[in-house]
């Protein structure tokens, strides 16, 4: 989850578990966290009193530079929704396909924005009829996802939530422009690398796949040799990462003769810090390009592993070299 960066809008009588309980599990995944008042006050308190300090204010920051926004309930909605710098940052996250999650009474902030309408919504039964006024339908369950809108009735449902909350991160690419997420692979040497040292500052086209077994890789993967070696020629490498045992890639390369190397993530753990873990459990065809400063260039899911047929490849890769 490295790299993930979560805005929490926090004002006068914020729900205590709300706001402290996803900031620090957030903070467990390794999510940097930030808490974004209104300008209104250098030092907000909860509703049974206890403070919290905002690092910063909605009209200060950006939603480019976050991956998505968490909303508790209490009175604070009432306060927040107020605010246009608090509404636009709402309605921007919510278009650009990024993680809104509201809690309690906080679905109130996204009627303001008006990112309810044909949205399956819960929350607060308080405010039912506001949610079905603004076009939503209402859910009376503990925790609903509809898109990239999570939302929960109140402090007990936190531990679901939150689950939602990591497998949607699980699910979504890391932004662009940024540091590559960190994880550890294996080689088909039996060796355990970190992606850091397998990158060695050398601009990389990574591809992410679901299983040697699957048709699409049997002929996609040895197109990958060309691909390969183009890179190569430019100064670059390729690589290919899939939750397949180490001997069954390693015996897969050797027989098909693969001239780009193979890692196994069996654990999944880097396939879910860059975000292509699919709902079946295996890695999505994806490819990424990364300079040789570590910076994230370029993703985009490829399902049918025609990589060089892929929306900006060429001009991306063509680019890849120039940072």
């Amino acid at each position: 989850m490295n790299n993930r960066r979560i805005m929490i809008f926090i004002e006068n009588l914020y729900q205590e578990l709300e706001l402290w309980y996803p900031l620090l599990r957030l903070k467990e995944e390794g999510i940097e966290t930030k808490l974004v008042g209104t300008g209104s006050s250098d030092l907000y308190s909860g509703r049974n009193g206890f403070p919290a300090k905002p690092e910063t204010t909605a009209s200060s920051i950006t939603s480019r530079d976050f991956d998505g926004i968490i909303i508790p309930g209490g009175f604070a909605p009432d306060y927040l929704r107020r605010y246009p710098a608090i509404i636009n940052l709402v309605k921007e996250t919510f278009q650009q396909g990024k993680l809104i999650g509201a809690l309690c009474h906080g679905p109130s902030v996204l009627i303001s924005a008006d990112v309810v309408r044909g949205k399956r919504i819960t929350g607060n039964r308080a405010i039912r009829d506001d949610i079905v006024n603004a076009g939503g339908e209402y859910v009376d369950y503990q925790t609903v996802v509809d898109g990239n809108i999570l939302t929960a009735q109140g402090p007990n449902d936190l531990p679901v939530f939150m689950k939602e909350v990591m497998s949607f991160f699980s699910q979504s690419k890391p932004r662009l422009k940024n540091p590559f997420p960190e994880g550890f692979l294996y080689d088909t040497h039996l060796e355990k690398m970190s992606f850091s040292m397998i990158v060695k500052e050398t601009p990389t086209v990574l591809l992410f796949f679901d299983s040697i077994a699957s048709p699409i890789a049997q002929k996609a993967l040895v197109d990958c040799n060309r691909l390969s070696e183009s890179i190569n020629q430019l100064g670059g490498k390729f690589l290919a990462v899939s939750m397949d045992s180490i001997y069954v890639q390693k015996d897969y390369a050797t027989k098909m003769e693969l001239i780009y190397p193979l890692f196994s993530d069996v654990s999944g753990d880097t396939i879910r810090a860059f975000g292509v873990k699919g709902r079946n459990g295996l890695a999505e065809w994806a490819i990424f390009m990364i300079d040789k400063n570590g910076i994230l260039r370029y993703s985009e899911n490829c399902p049918s592993g025609d990589i060089e047929n892929l929306p900006g490849y060429k001009r991306h890769l063509e680019n890849l070299f120039n940072y």
